[in-house]
């Protein structure tokens, strides 16, 4: 059977094969994909609009990079940026893994490549998220220094499963009377790592990393710099009335407030000569659960999730009623 076309279908069949002629594309076959992107846009905008936008931010003769050359220029900026040891270490760890495992173009990483990267990670949901985070921040260093589109790092992460901040195992605090004993046994190299932690909530790594300098007992507030944050990002953290008492002894002390270079040797020879059972981060966990405050340096519900244990008011009443001996 012969289709037959009257006048008007006919003009339009005539101008359609005409203006797909310099394509070398089939009629029916510009159909489908018109009907199909007009749905992909489902009313917000017409289909030159967004291929005249898609040019614009895709068609770049991006330069060509290795993905270990650009992690290398990513950590060296990073570190030209003033970017804490912590921070530089979790962007090293990561990406060193990365780069291992994909050592092409970064120009041709795919959402199959990330998440099989992650996928293949034998460790816990929340470090693939910082993982994942990492990844996510290299991409955007990669499209501000032009060897990705500017669109890539949200194409690319698109399609990449979103892991969840959980912690595994249970948030372990000291009592009171158990960091009493600590700081009982504790000599006065020691002794402001411990209280600083305890009344201040300060994270390990920061208090190695603080100065005395930047202790003021006058005006009462440590001032955790940038570059010694683990969040990157400078506050000042209140002395509380006890914690100003425990270091009114060591107020003329200049230099780094731990001298040690590995705290964790003498942080055990004190836990058993204590009698107490060193737990990890339990300095800080235990701050935060005894008093949950602003100065923690985390949003409410990283708090809930990574460091809250629910504790009596009586119980942070005898924690921050810890003083030092009279005679100290």
């Amino acid at each position: 059977m012969t289709l037959q076309l009257k006048n008007g279908d006919r003009m339009t069949y005539l101008r359609a094969t005409e203006a797909l002629a310099p394509l070398s594309a089939a009629l029916d076959t510009a159909c489908r994909e018109y009907a199909e992107a007009i749905q992909i846009l489902g009313g917000q905008g017409s289909l030159v609009e967004a291929a005249r936008f898609y040019t614009k931010t895709h068609n770049v003769e991006l330069p060509s990079i290795d993905t270990a050359k650009a992690v290398e220029a990513m950590l060296a900026q990073a570190k030209a940026d003033g970017k804490s040891r912590e921070r530089l270490h979790q962007l090293r760890t990561y990406l060193d893994r990365f780069k291992t495992d994909f050592n092409g173009n970064v120009a041709d990483i795919t959402s199959a490549t990330i998440q099989g990267f992650l996928t293949a990670m034998n460790t816990s949901e929340r470090t693939k998220k910082n993982c994942r985070d990492v990844l996510r921040a290299f991409f955007k260093w990669c499209a501000a220094s032009g060897y990705l589109a500017r669109t890539a790092p949200d194409d690319l992460m698109e399609r990449v499963p979103v892991y969840r901040n959980k912690r595994i195992g249970r948030i372990e605090i000291f009592a009171p009377e158990q960091l009493t004993a600590l700081l009982g046994k504790a000599d006065s190299r020691l002794l402001p790592y411990l209280v600083i932690g305890a009344f201040a909530g300060l994270r390990g790594e920061e208090i190695k990393r603080l100065d005395w300098s930047e202790i003021d007992l006058a005006d009462g507030f440590i001032e955790v710099a940038a570059d010694k944050a683990k969040t990157d990002t400078r506050r000042l953290v209140p002395i509380k009335d006890n914690l100003k008492a425990w270091l009114n002894q060591f107020a003329d002390k200049k230099g780094p407030v731990c001298p040690f270079k590995n705290v964790v040797n003498p942080l055990m020879s004190l836990a058993a000569a204590a009698e107490v059972e060193w737990k990890k981060n339990a300095l800080r966990h235990s701050f935060i659960s005894y008093h949950v405050a602003d100065e923690s340096g985390n949003s409410p519900a990283i708090i809930r999730t990574n460091y809250l244990q629910r504790v009596k008011p009586k119980q942070a009443q005898a924690w921050f009623g810890i003083l030092p001996p009279k005679s100290a």
